[in-house]
């Protein structure tokens, strides 16, 4: 399978660390917290964390302390078809292809649930053609990129679809939570809104860079599920952070990388670029030491981090049009992600 583009788009708003600090300290949900959550809370934002500012689908910063259901369940409603939209169009037209062209259109989120699911909307707003095959995945969590782009090849090699477009879309805002649990506070200060759209097919692009995929990973921890998930608390979601995220993530990683290298039997001084999902600055510095990578290589997810925050599934594909459009070596490309479950997945990239 070849990755013909990729594309994201990102709400227009966007809200320094700095104004998410002071609005926080003028709600009144800030001084229902304990004194050691209000402490915490500074400290992330008030220091640098990895993160200078987040593109949310909010007009008011103060608008993510109305933290009731219904308000947040709208906000995911009207603002992700609008997002993965967007992400898809930009996808399209790299690729120079009609929506009437996609014979596939496979969306994954985690942050809202509609029924039916996004690709009746998507598709509806791209005109896809009614009959093709519309695919909503969802529970992955922020890994979720990879098994969607594995969907995508499945659909391909078993020639059910000769182009498919492939879209993860995250309204972080629409999960936010605030209580005095450590992990709560973090994630709240972590998150972005975005959409991360590819498209993929069965053969080479004409004129551009060959994107070819290799190899595939995927492994599940199910005894660390609650390390890193979504539970549902008082009708909304609440993100479940733990300390040892990091060092999962890094182990896994290394797991993953490990087992492509010895599957394709490969050194891994033909790896010239790695596409990873950034959880957090922690994340990345335990990913750069269990991986034994130097600090440059992970640079990419380091601006994309600091200038959108961890926007979740769509991070990855982010990561990836972010190596194209600056010009990463030709090589193999080690893609990876992680999320709930706890689970990790790796793809291994073929680029000319």
């Amino acid at each position: 399978m070849f990755i013909h583009s990729v594309s994201h788009a990102v709400p227009k708003t966007y809200f320094s660390q700095a104004d998410c600090l002071h609005a926080f300290q003028q709600a009144s949900c800030f001084h229902q917290l304990e004194p050691s959550s209000q402490k915490l809370l500074k400290h992330v934002l008030g220091r640098d964390n990895g993160i200078e500012q987040r593109h949310l689908c909010l007009e008011r910063i103060e608008e993510a302390f109305e933290a009731k259901p219904d308000v947040l369940h709208q906000r995911f409603e009207e603002n992700a078809p609008k997002l993965a939209t967007q992400a898809a169009l930009m996808a399209l037209d790299k690729a120079k292809l009609l929506p009437k062209q996609i014979d596939a259109l496979l969306i994954s989120t985690c942050t809202g649930y509609l029924c039916p699911g996004l690709t009746s909307y998507v598709a509806d707003n791209l005109k896809i053609p009614a009959d093709h095959v519309l695919l909503d995945l969802v529970g992955h969590g922020c890994g979720a990129a990879v098994p969607n782009l594995r969907q995508a090849q499945a659909l391909i090699d078993s020639q059910q679809a000769k182009n498919v477009l492939s879209v993860c879309v995250e309204v972080c805002s629409a999960a936010f939570y605030l209580d005095d649990d450590p992990g709560v506070l973090i994630s709240a200060c972590l998150f972005g809104d975005a959409a991360g759209a590819a498209i993929s097919s069965a053969i080479p692009p004409k004129d551009q860079r060959s994107i070819k995929t290799v190899t595939w990973c995927s492994q599940l921890k199910a005894h660390q599920r609650d390390a890193l998930r979504f539970q549902q608390r008082k009708g909304m979601l609440r993100n479940i952070l733990s300390p040892e995220t990091p060092f999962l993530a890094a182990t896994s990683a290394h797991e993953d990388f490990q087992k492509a290298l010895m599957k394709e039997k490969m050194d891994p001084s033909l790896v010239t670029a790695f596409v990873t999902h950034a959880g957090g600055r922690r994340v990345l510095d335990a990913i750069t030491q269990s991986m034994n990578l130097l600090p440059s290589d992970l640079t990419i997810s380091r601006q994309l981090l600091a200038q959108y925050g961890n926007t979740s599934s769509p991070f990855v594909l982010m990561a990836l049009e972010e190596h194209l459009k600056q010009g990463s070596p030709a090589g193999f490309w080690w893609m990876n992600t992680f999320g709930a479950g706890f689970s990790s997945h790796g793809l291994m990239l073929e680029v000319t």
